[in-house]
């Protein structure tokens, strides 16, 4: 009988499980089960805001911008936090603080006993914030190095019947911009028919470099070539540079003025070449009126000659833009072109008015 016994339990596996093995294996699927309530049951981890009242917060920093602190919570899609009230936040993962002093501190967040703010960061180790009119920014967007905008645009116009014209017209800008640096090229073309017979034929292409010297002046250097077969023009050239200042620069509007000095050289086919010295100024403004959708544009240069100073010359685009779908949109435009000394036989003023289409990108 006790070998009965004793063979039942010296037999394979197979048959019966060692006793150590069945421990082992209920160990193991009671530790899963543990872990697996403990992510099911524990809080998931948040940003969290302390006041000076003491009141708590939490929730998900979205950023920070004129003082405003803004947060989605579950109660609230888009919370703004007076930014001046708040004395501690924490917050979730690996983030970038930004001072005013343009320091970036990136690492992790904690409040402070005292209150305010320990960024543990892996160059500098903790760095504790208390003043929180230091911080400018939180996880503020990144922004490109270099930025490319521009547009393209086309008009034309086509009568038959009594008249038969053909009118044709096309622009196109592209500005490559960087903290420091902003490069500015312009080109037109304008050609027309009236009954088969050449009417306007125009070229132009502009040149500009900007050099800030401070995040709104800037120095700069420019060149203007045009072409006119209709004012007797070959081709006109200025070279010259100057200073500018950038009083507005944002998504929605910008304003911008220069003052300069060029040369100024005009080569005609019949009349008498002129060259002088000249001064230069510029206007380039842009509105959004509804945002994406309905923008005005306004820009002019000026060249006025030293010697004598009815030597006047002035070319001016201006307009409003309709975006039709995406980044296509529909123009309305006035072109402008002023000469208060034409060659003989010619007028001073020359207008275009254009209805178009166009594409604008912004790299």
């Amino acid at each position: 009988m006790r070998r009965r016994i004793a063979h039942l339990f010296s037999g394979p596996r197979g048959v019966l499980p060692d006793l150590r093995t069945l421990k082992s294996r209920r160990a193991l699927r009671a530790a899963w089960a543990a872990g697996a309530l403990l992510v099911l049951t524990s809080p998931a981890r948040a940003d969290e805001v302390l006041f000076a009242n003491g009141d708590r917060i939490t929730g998900k920093v979205i950023g920070l911008a004129d003082g405003k602190l803004t947060m989605e919570t579950p109660y609230a899609k888009s919370l703004e936090l007076d930014w001046a009230s708040v004395t501690g936040l924490r917050l979730d993962g690996v983030s970038q603080i930004v001072l005013t002093d343009g320091t970036r501190l990136q690492g992790t967040t904690e409040i402070t006993p005292a209150g305010g703010m320990s960024v543990v960061t892996d160059s500098a180790g903790a760095v504790n914030i208390r003043d929180f009119s230091l911080v400018s920014a939180i996880n503020p967007p990144e922004v490109k190095a270099v930025t490319y905008t521009g547009n393209a645009q086309a008009a034309a116009a086509l009568t038959s019947g009594n008249s038969e014209t053909l009118n044709a017209n096309l622009s196109a800008q592209f500005v490559a911009r960087s903290e420091r640096q902003r490069l500015t090229l312009r080109g037109l073309y304008h050609y027309g028919e009236d009954r088969d017979r050449i009417s306007a034929r125009e070229a132009s292409g502009s040149v500009k470099y900007d050099f800030f010297v401070t995040r709104k002046l800037y120095t700069f250097v420019n060149t203007l070539l045009e072409h006119n077969k209709f004012q007797d023009l070959n081709l006109r050239t200025t070279v010259g540079g100057g200073l500018g200042y950038q009083f507005l620069e944002d998504a929605r509007k910008t304003l911008g003025f220069e003052l300069g000095v060029s040369y100024f050289n005009e080569d005609f086919a019949v009349n008498p070449d002129d060259a002088y010295a000249a001064g230069r100024w510029s206007v380039n403004a842009t509105y959004e009126l509804l945002p994406e959708r309905i923008s005005l544009f306004h820009f002019h240069e000026g060249y006025f000659g030293f010697e004598d100073l009815s030597d006047l010359y002035l070319r001016s685009e201006q307009g409003v833009r309709f975006t039709l779908i995406q980044d296509f949109y529909t123009t309305f435009q006035a072109n402008v072109n002023y000469d208060n000394t034409p060659p003989d036989g010619f007028e001073k003023t020359d207008t275009t008015l254009l209805f178009g289409l166009g594409y604008a990108f912004d790299l």
